[in-house]
């Protein structure tokens, strides 16, 4: 991932969260991601944004969510 395109895919990230608020959201996380890039920008307060988070992966099937735990444990799961 080349710096230029990470800042490019970042900076795309906030104007979707900045059309999304004059739109009137008070909350938001905007995640866009190209091969080897990904942007995620979050707005609104903290507890709105955690929120969505926890509501995404309540939303998930058991399977993903034991994926997603063992993404953020460091587990690799290619093995």
């Amino acid at each position: 991932m080349g710096f230029k395109e990470a800042k490019k895919v970042q900076g795309q990230a906030k104007e979707i969260a900045k059309i999304l608020k004059k739109e009137g959201y008070r909350a938001g996380l905007i995640a866009l991601g190209t091969d080897n890039t990904i942007a995620v920008n979050p707005f609104g307060n903290r507890k709105d944004t955690v929120h969505i988070i926890y509501s995404i992966i309540e939303n998930m099937n058991d399977k993903d969510k034991l994926i997603l735990l063992a993404m953020m444990l460091g587990v690799d799961l290619s093995r």
